[in-house]
């Protein structure tokens, strides 16, 4: 038997990358709608970013010469069904054919996404997740894809992390459409977990020969000390920031221990009906996509309202420490903070070790399931020299000490499939806009053509994936 290709790439999203934001047919989403609104405070957008709407041709052969066998991207539904009328865009499905031809065309497999926080605005308008006919919406729109591309996208996700996106809409109030509202959030939760179920189900009508999955956002919950009161804060931690998605998605069900916290809490659940749960018990994920960034550091809840902080700002120059991000759950954690522990310019611990841990806990409790590492990268100041190189050492070590971790939970039984940094390019970092410079090549913003320069972290990548081809 042969032994099955580990995949090796990187990901970018469609809106943080595509640019051609209004052409060719693409009807508007809720992020065009924001970043063109005074809620936008800082006026940047991502109308054009790196405009991978013209360049992908040579962003494709960069990943190729970088050795790099897969290419994890999303779909725009906007430019696939733009408006409610539910009339599909032909000249979007070309566009996203015309990517496929280019992967095609140096073997790299495609991992695609079919919404990374980017709903139409016709969606937004009827209250984005907490709309109750989304899932219907997002049934339709996922049929679409599925019945034109089919097995020439062997690997389908669903929804891009259903807890960062719902914790930034609803409870950090940074994303569209900017709340503060934990009933929301709830119902924001339910919904996208619905849409997953149902999207499934269209796609199995279709009888493919590819998978579907999900993307999460969260690492395992973990705290300092082994007390009966940090392990209750983890428990609740874990609930908060992991089971709501990865029990239904994988198991097809939510345990009641969480639902009655969630209840007590204070929640109306009302909305939870008994027709969706069985689409949910009948439609789950064939592979999981886990994102890789950090972990959430948890002691026993004392005081304070329910809160999160992100730290979109940084600390404009990456020199001193940033405030540390965190949450705040009611009779639920709190974020601790381990002093001994770096963190980048936004806040974010750089604890590698966190992705070792998750990834066993997951094999613990959902067995053997594929997992792919569908993001896992580093947010800095880079800085240039004169000819547009980055030495992104930083970036570099990052990775480097993530992929130990990875490599040492696939080489213990985790079922681990691919990996993917995050991102492929500078793009637009949602509202931290574009000094937040991800990417294995640099953009160059300034430049009328967008110039691409491979960083020292694209050359370490590509010789990092030759030596690990086998793995």
């Amino acid at each position: 038997m042969t032994k099955e290709k580990f995949l090796w790439g990187s990901a970018t999203a469609a809106y943080q990358c595509e640019g051609a934001w209004d052409i060719n047919g693409k009807g508007i989403n809720i992020w065009d709608e924001f970043c063109h609104s005074d809620k936008n405070k800082t006026g940047i957008t991502g109308d054009v970013s790196c405009d991978f709407y013209l360049h992908f041709k040579e962003d494709i052969k960069m990943m190729a010469e970088g050795g790099q066998n897969t290419y994890r991207f999303s779909i725009s539904w906007s430019r696939i069904v733009p408006k409610e009328d539910r009339i599909v865009n032909e000249a979007g499905l070309k566009f996203y054919d015309e990517v496929l031809n280019e992967l095609e065309k140096y073997n790299i497999v495609p991992n695609v996404t079919l919404v990374h926080y980017d709903l139409p605005d016709y969606i937004g308008h009827k209250g984005g997740w907490c709309y109750e006919g989304i899932s219907d919406e997002f049934a339709y729109y996922a049929s679409v894809v599925f019945k034109h591309f089919k097995n020439r996208i062997p690997l389908y996700v669903t929804i891009n992390e259903p807890t960062h996106n719902a914790f930034c809409n609803y409870m950090v109030g940074n994303y569209p459409p900017n709340e503060f509202n934990m009933q929301h959030l709830c119902e924001c939760a339910y919904n996208m977990m619905v849409c997953n179920a149902k999207a499934i189900r269209e796609f199995r009508k279709c009888n493919l020969t590819s998978q579907i999955g999900i993307v999460h956002a969260s690492c395992l919950a973990e705290a300092r000390f082994d007390t009966p009161e940090y392990k209750e804060a983890v428990k609740y931690g874990n609930m908060f920031n992991n089971d709501w998605v990865l029990d239904p998605a994988i198991k097809g069900f939510y345990e009641k221990e969480l639902i009655e916290k969630v209840r007590k809490s204070g929640i109306d659940l009302s909305f939870m009906k008994q027709e969706d749960l069985a689409v949910m018990k009948e439609n789950t994920i064939d592979f999981l996509g886990q994102n890789a960034y950090s972990r959430l550091l948890v002691k026993p809840y004392e005081k304070g309202e329910t809160c999160a902080t992100v730290n979109n700002a940084g600390n404009n120059d990456g020199t001193e420490r940033a405030a540390k991000e965190g949450k705040t759950v009611k009779g639920w954690f709190e974020s601790d903070t381990d002093p001994n522990i770096p963190l980048n310019p936004w806040g974010r611990e750089i604890y590698p070790k966190c992705i070792y841990n998750t990834l066993l806990n997951r094999k613990e409790k959902y067995g053997d399931i594929p997992i792919y590492i569908t993001e896992n990268g580093h947010g800095a100041y880079d800085i240039a020299d004169d000819q547009g190189y980055v030495e992104d050492d930083d970036r570099i070590n990052f990775i480097n000490n993530f992929l130990a971790y990875i490599l040492k939970a696939k080489e213990e039984g985790v079922n681990v499939k691919g990996y993917y940094v995050w991102s492929t390019m500078d793009l637009y970092s949602w509202i931290n806009g574009y000094k937040k410079r991800y990417g294995l090549v640099r953009v160059d913003y300034e430049d009328g053509n967008l110039k691409r320069i491979p960083k020292k972290s694209y050359y370490w990548y590509k010789k990092f994936i030759e030596e690990h081809k086998d793995v």
